[in-house]
């Protein structure tokens, strides 16, 4: 397994499956999804790979200007298949909400409150 520390997460890729585990009280800006755009690119080196976002356990944000790059970066989302977002949380249930409903995304974007269901639905898309 391939594994990234950056300020913001922990980006790891296994078996095509790019895990980003989000740290607890971070916002995250544009400069920060740069870097977490630029860091995921190098792991997965070149791979299509699915997204599993793990933001349990953490009460933290993302500016408008970081979601709008992330889902508009045009390498990323050509390798990307799908993305699901796991959450256990209201507030960041609702920040996770507003990124797949109000950003335009190339691929298929979730949320989720369980890992299993989240893995399992973004395995449907091959």
């Amino acid at each position: 397994m391939k594994r990234i520390e950056t300020y913001s997460a922990i980006i790891s890729f296994s078996e095509s499956i790019a895990t980003a585990k989000f740290k607890d009280n971070i916002d995250v800006d544009i400069k920060e999804a740069k870097e977490l755009i630029e860091v995921s690119l190098e792991i997965v080196q070149n791979e299509r790979f699915y997204l599993l976002v793990d933001a349990r356990d953490i009460y933290s944000s993302m500016d408008h200007e970081a979601r709008k790059y992330i889902s508009e970066h045009k390498e990323y989302n050509r390798l990307n298949i799908a993305q699901a977002i796991v959450v256990n949380n209201m507030p960041i249930r609702l920040i996770a909400s507003a990124y797949y409903k109000f950003y335009p995304h190339a691929n298929p974007v979730k949320v989720f409150s369980k890992m299993e269901e989240a893995k399992k639905w973004l395995f449907s898309h091959s």
